[in-house]
């Protein structure tokens, strides 16, 4: 048993609005139910999406009694009886003046029998269901003499009311493009709506609007108003003074962007190395020609890092001497063909292809697109905060194009395999780069960035890597040549203090002469021997990715609070100090801890004032710098005067190469794209922007909305929070499903958006003035189950909507483009032969559905009684008849 009642989208009314009409005596109204009252009122008329029962009889409350089993429904007539008038004695005895229904015959024949009681007043609710229907019931003639004919005498005051509504529906769109880029098969992947590798396709499929429901109504007229007979009708859609539209969408839309998107979440929750996906012979070593291209130092540090696999012979020689490999494995036979897999390289590594590639990268590289954020200014633009806090890598860089190409690989070249095939061509395009010194392009500059992926810091320390190695290696040549010219020292060039400080040390011993001075620090000199203090050449601080900061941090934590602990965490940590203070015993070789601080730490010298400026200052210590036992004095006393160049190197740009490789290698395809996954939804995400009819869009109701009635941007923005949210987390390929999900619901929108607005404004040689008109009913189409056209007939709505059937039906009839007949005139009158009554043929066709209203306010069952409702309504579909009938009686004076 269920209770169905409409809840009003009006929380209260107006006090100077009136109240909905009915057609009879406000005092005949107050002792009528309100079911009654419900039947007659002319605004429930044609509900645009209801239950069929308040369709049929204009209920805005009622009770169903269905059977809880659907597979078991009430057959027997006697059941059916039986069940009905136990529910109308229990309505009497507890006074219930809503209407139950109770559920015949199968439920896909939605067939109901009901009763309603209240007042003194009874009404039976009775249908029949046919498939074809009677010849007396195909017109309104005879639909008005069954509805008299059922009462029993012949209504003359007041006479009938009717309500008349032909639907046309329209199936075919003739003249209409593809609503997708058709595959063009001169680029790498031949695939609909694909469009260049650096962008995600967009769209749906197939066409999402199905079907395009015009509805001629007459409301609420006299019977003696409308003419319609076997023989002879009026009822002509040009006529008819409400038009109304809807849509009938597709359920369940395939579209390219989520497709992508979901398989490449699918590709994420695979475990599998590459090895075992491929098989060993891509990751096997080889010797012989492989040796040339690594090292063997390299081999003994990192035995477990791949090395290039045996390669074509095809070496293309490009930008600072970058290659491209392609393994010998790499064929036809291969996941990717080589055909396709280099350009994919080519787009990935667009330095290999010389100084003029074709796809370069950015300059700068920033979270935000640049339509969003044009010449680097701060665009107005409701997501360009909300993506540039999202921890991803920048726009259109090797990470970004990384994820956009292994979507495309996942949906169209493979899956898997494909997927795998590709990293692992990657990894030896790095691996290349390393032994080589070429940087890896795409990358930003700098150390590792906290702020961006995981992925994108270790490419950031491989270029680190790589950038330190071309410094040693271009300071190991310019010592070479320093030597050979009998020059000492390659650090600085001396100027006149410089040279006049040398002349009053002459007499040091050569290894206690001052090395490594980068120049003088302001007006600072030594305390003992007041000579100019100098500032060293000091070793860089290692970067760190994020992985290792958190590792080292562990490490520290898990050596304890004990005093072993201590000083295990403190040597560990004056690392960087030491070599500090070494580089500044070596360019001042009088200095002592008071001079290293004062450099290095100002805060934590006290200077006493009123000192000379020519004498050497005078002052002390911090009280933490004379704490007993203090870190910095114990490294001072440790520290030897050695130069950076000299000293032994904080970053060990060769071992943090090899294990950025190693962690590199060691991802299987699936962790690869679990590391790509917030950049692969930041792509997703800038291609939903980049449509900007989407900013002017209703939302729908089943997705998340910020408020009660929001427009899709809203939506998105809510969506973009949530991937930022996402994107700070460790990957959890269920919640980015949810995500994707709600994503292609708003693909979905967008492109029926598309669809419609490119069905009705389509045409460029429409007037300007009548465009904005079209622009909101293409609104209101998707926002409203069902709309009305301004104008009726005649209006600029309307005749966009019978254009399209008018193409519609001259491609169905294959007739040309000449002139034709204009059915809609009101003055045209169509009349029928003996053939049967199927409907007003006009430019629209023949309607697909007919529906007839009746009502009346009579005396019955007998003259006597006193005046109640009744209503009939008939729906005509190609294959289906439905009569439904309300019918009341005055059971006080019956």
């Amino acid at each position: 048993m269920t209770h169905h009642s409409i809840v009003s989208e009006t929380v209260e009314s107006p006090p100077d609005e009136p109240e909905p009409s009915t057609d009879f005596d406000d005092e005949e109204a107050e002792k009528l139910p309100k079911a009654l009252e419900d039947m007659m009122n002319r605004e429930n008329d044609f509900p645009a999406r209801a239950h069929c029962l308040v369709r049929w009889y204009g209920l805005r409350e009622f009770v169903t009694i269905c059977p809880s089993n659907p597979n078991h429904p009430i057959m027997s007539p006697s059941k059916a009886k039986l069940l009905l008038s136990s529910a109308t004695i229990a309505a009497n005895n507890t006074n219930c003046q809503v209407p139950i229904f109770v559920q015949v015959l199968w439920p896909n024949e939605k067939m109901y029998l009901g009763v309603g009681l209240g007042s003194g007043v009874r009404t039976d609710y009775d249908m029949v269901h046919f498939r074809q229907a009677p010849p007396q019931c195909t017109h309104l003639t005879g639909l008005l003499d069954v509805f008299k004919n059922k009462l029993q005498c012949c209504v003359t005051s007041p006479p009938v009311l009717v309500s008349v509504r032909f639907t046309y529906v329209l199936t075919e769109w003739p003249h209409t493009l593809w609503t997708q880029q058709p595959p063009d098969f001169d680029a790498t992947l031949t695939e609909v709506g694909f469009s260049d590798l650096g962008k995600l396709p967009f769209g749906a499929l197939s066409d999402p609007v199905s079907e395009l429901h015009l509805s001629a109504t007459w409301p609420c007229v006299t019977e003696d108003v409308l003419v319609d007979s076997d023989v002879y009708s009026d009822l002509d859609p040009g006529s008819a003074p409400l038009w109304t539209a809807r849509l009938v969408t597709s359920t369940s839309q395939p579209c390219l962007l989520s497709e992508y998107l979901t398989d490449f979440i699918h590709v994420c929750r695979n475990n599998q190395s590459i090895s075992q996906i491929l098989g060993p012979d891509y990751t096997q070593d080889v010797d012989g020609e492989i040796a040339e291209f690594s090292s063997a130092l390299d081999r003994l540090t990192e035995p477990s890092v791949p090395s290039l696999s045996s390669v074509v012979g095809r070496v293309r020689k490009g930008h600072k001497g970058a290659r491209k490999f392609v393994s010998a494995q790499s064929g036809e036979n291969s996941p990717i063909p080589t055909d396709i897999l280099i350009p994919i390289l080519n787009y990935l590594f667009p330095d290999a292809e010389g100084d003029d590639p074709s796809d370069p990268y950015p300059s700068t590289l920033t979270q935000v697109p640049e339509w969003l954020a044009p010449n680097g200014e701060a665009a107005d633009h409701p997501l360009k905060a909300l993506l540039s806090n999202m921890k991803s890598s920048g726009v259109d860089g090797l990470v970004w194009r990384l994820a956009v190409v292994l979507c495309h690989v996942a949906h169209s070249l493979g899956g898997l395999p494909a997927a795998a095939h590709l990293w692992h061509e990657v990894i030896l395009e790095l691996r290349f780069r390393w032994d080589h010194a070429v940087l890896i392009p795409g990358v930003s500059s700098g150390v590792p960035d906290l702020a961006s992926t995981i992925l994108h810091q270790k490419f950031q320390m491989l270029n680190c890597c790589i950038n330190r190695r071309k410094a040693r290696e271009q300071s190991s040549s310019s010592k070479s040549s320093n030597e050979d010219g009998d020059d000492e020292d390659e650090f600085y060039e001396c100027d006149e203090d410089m040279e006049e400080d040398e002349k009053s040390n002459g007499s040091r011993s050569s290894w206690d002469k001052p090395e490594g001075r980068i120049k003088r620090c302001a007006k600072l000199r030594l305390l003992k021997t007041n000579e100019p203090l100098y500032i060293p050449f000091t070793q860089e601080p290692a970067p760190m990715t994020e992985d290792r900061l958190e590792e080292h941090a562990g490490v520290l934590l898990r050596l304890g609070t004990d005093a072993l602990g201590s000083q295990l965490r403190a040597r560990m940590m004056s690392a960087s100090l030491l070599s500090d203070m070494e580089s500044f015993k070596a360019a001042n070789p009088s200095a002592v801890l008071e001079d290293f601080v004062r450099w290095y730490s100002p805060r934590d010298w006290i200077e006493e004032e009123g000192s000379d400026p020519n004498q050497p200052p005078q002052g002390s210590l911090s009280t933490r710098m004379q704490i007993p036992g203090n870190m910095w004095r114990e490294v001072w006393t440790n520290a030897k005067p050695v130069p950076a160049r000299r000293q032994k190197r904080l970053f060990d740009d060769t071992r943090e190469a090899e294990q950025v490789l190693h962690w590199l290698a060691s991802l299987g395809p699936g962790s690869l794209c679990c590391n790509l996954l917030p950049t692969a939804t930041h792509a997703s995400l800038c291609r939903l922007a980049e449509e900007r009819l989407l900013f002017d869009l209703p939302a729908p109701s089943s997705l998340p909305q910020p408020c009660h009635s929001s427009s899709l941007a809203t939506v998105l923005d809510v969506i973009t929070q949530r991937a930022v949210r996402l994107s700070r987390q460790p990957p959890d390929t269920n919640k980015y499903q949810e995500l994707a999900e709600q994503i292609a619901e708003v693909e979905v929108c967008v492109a029926r958006a598309q669809s419609v607005r490119h069905k009705i404004l389509g045409d460029a040689a429409r007037a300007e003035g009548s465009s904005q008109h079209l622009e909101e009913l293409v609104l209101r189409l998707l926002d409203s189950p069902e709309v009305s056209l301004e104008g009726g007939p005649r209006g600029p709505a309307a005749l966009a909507v019978r254009k399209l059937f008018q193409q519609a039906r001259k491609a169905s009839l294959l007739l040309d483009d000449s002139p034709q007949d204009d059915f809609s005139l009101p003055e045209h009158r169509q009349s029928y032969g003996n053939s049967g009554h199927s409907g007003a043929v006009s430019e629209l066709g023949k309607p697909m559905g007919r529906e007839y209203l009746l009502r009346t306010l009579v005396p019955f069952p007998t003259a006597y009684s006193r005046p109640v409702p009744h209503r009939m309504f008939a729906v005509l579909l190609p294959n289906e008849f439905r009569l439904t009938g309300a019918f009341s009686q005055d059971t006080t004076f019956s």
